[in-house]
């Protein structure tokens, strides 16, 4: 049995939100959503964490971890999108990684569903953790989802569906006025990869035309992944996804934490 490890991608600009959602108290003693994820990973079977941050956040997450020898901080020095901070914390990790967002909670059965497979699943495929769209919704504002092609066992492609909210008549309509079943399978960024993409992410990335200026999203490096035949196996979740997206999030973060949401 390998080491498995938890990358989490905590180094986004947090626009939307105006302060930096993977250091916002949710929990009832103060816990963020990434504490509340690796006390699920660890709990479950996860043997270390790497924290992807941002450079101006380096002292502030070395400092509220520097007790637990089992979380690493590394520094993605620019805002190179997804597939990059990803590449940043895979680098000379052993084995599998589970690649996460640092302002996402996917819910414990969630990461088991990631940790069982990462340990028990077949080691030739990679994973996606996919919910429910309509789990992963924000009643403060339109959301962007990664629409999922499936099929019966594995990942076909990922679609970017932009503006998606849920009406008051229940149905769920994006910006295009598109309707979309409750029940359509969305990533949400909960990967397991296998110790191949890492060496694969820094070919993809090292391949890119060099006047290239686009971020490199994790979206693109699977679809990059699936063109040379390698497999990611769907795993269905019926948790539902909390995180922050507007500031009102917080406090309905907070709600679901303490039982009352």
């Amino acid at each position: 049995m390998g080491t498995v490890s938890l990358v989490v991608l905590a180094a986004g600009k947090s626009t939307r939100f105006g302060r930096p959602k993977q250091l916002e108290p949710i929990g009832p003693e103060g816990e963020t959503l990434l504490d509340l994820t690796l006390r699920d990973a660890f709990a479950l079977g996860c043997d270390e964490a790497r924290l992807v941050v941002r450079e101006e956040h380096e002292d502030l997450f070395r400092e509220r971890y520097k007790k637990n020898k089992r979380v690493h901080v590394f520094v993605q020095r620019k805002a190179l999108g997804t597939a990059h901070a990803a590449m940043v914390g895979m680098n000379h990790a052993a084995d599998t990684c589970i690649v996460a967002n640092g302002d996402d909670y996917y819910g414990a059965r969630s990461m088991e569903l990631a940790v069982a497979h990462a340990r028990d699943g077949y080691p030739e495929e990679n994973a996606l953790v996919a919910f429910q769209m309509h789990k992963t919704l924000s009643p403060n504002g339109p959301v962007n989802r990664a629409v999922c092609r499936a099929g019966r066992y594995h990942l076909k492609g990922t679609e970017e569906v932009y503006g998606s909210a849920m009406g008051t008549d229940g149905s769920i309509r994006d910006r295009d006025g598109r309707i979309w079943p409750k029940s359509t399978l969305v990533s949400m960024n909960l990967w397991v990869m296998r110790d191949w993409f890492d060496i694969a992410l820094d070919r993809y990335w090292h391949d890119r035309d060099p006047d290239d200026r686009s971020e490199f999203g994790l979206p693109t490096a699977v679809a990059m992944a699936m063109t040379e035949e390698h497999q990611f196996r769907v795993l269905r979740t019926p948790d539902r996804w909390c995180g922050l997206t507007y500031a009102a999030d917080a406090e309905l973060a907070r709600r679901f934490f303490s039982g009352q949401a």
